[in-house]
């Protein structure tokens, strides 16, 4: 038995040329071995994986153009069927598609799992992703691709890509070798491979079976790299009951980051992909981390960040994957000084507001994280959210701006001041029983101190209405 890897010896003969190569009969049916050895090990890599791929076909009855996005090139005629490579990912009939499908009225999904066609409905999509997940109308049990044991390529290292196919083919699902020709870096890593546009979407496995990665045109996405956001949004799919449920599982960070610049960086000698920490919000999750206002983050999840600029802290942001409960980790640089902070994601507060209908207002208290963010001269007051129109706030005073307007801080009420939610409520009260024709504001504009005089009996019909 030969000692080297059947994928070695059948790239050593393609990449040898002819010059390197004997043309007598023994050196033929050697090389005819090999090839047929190569053909069996691209047969059988990927056989663990063919009854988790899955054909998707969405029609429409309709002329409008479609809305079906994403990475594939899709047509936009009538009645024309798009067709894409599918994965399934549960038992239940979860089936991961490597494009965007919007969810239409007219629109139709059907989706092939080996000879057997099952209605689809759009459950989930992720623009950042590039992604879908369907739900197949069925109870019947489905073979879920195993995303736990990935594997990387290597220069030269063959790779086979698995596409499914429909009665015309007799379902039988299509299997090409590649060799992988280097690869990219970002936030996904991409292994280069001689592949043409149509491979989009395709499953990648090496010669062992392992799952390397989704085709998308002349390149493979990592599935190392792609593995834990897909669990991401499985999760999120499969456990989604409501908006609101979407909403509590956001998690909060709590800091603000600004890019270092490139050519400082380099002056200094420190890493291009960074970012500055120019705030670490009080009581955020950043903050109990021990993250500093001056911290430079080289890393995160224990992986150093990329890119350099804005794109760094894109990768950033979509590298720590906020959850609310879920933990995170940093590395940072203090003076200097390398440091590794952990911490856990929390749900962002909702600051306190109050409606106050006598003046047309909705207010909110300041936390240190909305005086940071809105860049307040002052967190001693209430933040004005929404001005009701027709009240007394919405009088218009000069230009045309309304006395009291959208982030606006109101420090005084009435001659009382309002450093807080309370206070402000406090001072509301006094108004509702003294009952003055009119009321004097003293607010914060940008850096700015204003005063108001509202009349109360000014818009007693229309308030409640948002301006």
């Amino acid at each position: 038995m030969c000692k080297y890897p059947v994928w070695i010896i059948a790239a050593g003969l393609l990449l040898a040329g002819p010059g390197c190569v004997s043309h007598g009969p023994r050196t033929a049916a050697a090389g005819k071995a090999v090839f047929t050895s190569m053909q069996k090990a691209v047969a059988a890599a990927g056989k663990q994986a063919e009854p988790s791929l899955a054909l998707v076909k969405v029609e429409r009855s309709s002329a409008a153009p479609r809305t079906v996005s994403g990475r594939l090139n899709l047509g936009t005629s009538a009645g024309e069927g798009s067709t894409f490579c599918g994965i399934t990912l549960t038992a239940k009939g979860h089936i991961l598609v490597p494009s965007v499908i919007k969810a239409d009225d007219d629109g139709r999904v059907t989706v092939l799992v080996g000879e057997s066609e099952y209605v689809a409905r759009v459950l989930k999509t992720d623009d950042s992703l590039g992604m879908t997940i369907l739900k197949l109308d069925s109870d019947d049990a489905f073979v879920p691709l195993d995303l736990n044991h990935g594997a990387d390529l290597a220069m030269g290292e063959w790779a086979v890509l698995l596409r499914p196919t429909d009665e015309d083919a007799d379902y039988q699902k299509l299997a090409a070798p590649a060799v992988c020709q280097g690869e990219m870096a970002g936030r996904y890593r991409r292994f280069l491979l001689n592949l043409s546009a149509s491979s989009s979407g395709a499953l990648v496995v090496n010669l062992s079976g392992q799952v390397v990665g989704l085709a998308d045109r002349n390149t493979v996405l990592a599935i190392t790299d792609l593995g834990d956001d897909l669990k991401r949004f499985v999760a999120d799919a499969t456990g989604l009951t409501s908006a609101e449920d979407e909403k509590l599982k956001k998690g909060w960070f709590g800091a603000m980051l600004e890019p270092i610049n490139k050519d400082y960086a380099k002056a200094r000698k420190l890493p291009t992909s960074s970012l500055y920490v120019t705030h670490a919000g009080k009581d955020s999750p950043a903050a109990a981390a021990g993250l500093r206002d001056g911290d430079l983050i080289v890393g995160v999840n224990g992986q150093p960040l990329r890119f350099s600029g804005i794109r760094s802290q894109d990768y950033f942001l979509k590298s720590l994957h906020p959850r609310a409960g879920e933990k995170f980790a940093l590395s940072v640089l203090r003076q200097n000084k390398p440091l590794e902070l952990s911490g856990t994601f929390t749900k962002r507060p909702e600051p306190e507001t109050l409606r106050a209908e006598d003046l047309g207002v909705t207010v909110s208290g300041i936390t240190d994280n909305v005086a940071f963010t809105f860049n307040l001269a002052s967190t001693e007051g209430v933040l004005v959210t929404d001005v009701q129109r027709g009240s007394p706030a919405a009088t218009s005073g000069t230009l045309r701006q309304t006395l009291i307007s959208k982030a606006d801080v109101i420090t005084e009420l009435a001659g009382q001041p309002t450093p807080t939610i309370d206070a402000f409520s406090r001072a509301l009260e006094t108004i509702r029983r003294e009952h003055p024709p009119v009321v004097l504001v003293k607010y914060y504009r940008g850096p700015l101190t204003g005063y108001a005089g509202l009349n109360l009996a000014i818009g007693e019909k229309d308030n409640g209405d948002k301006q």
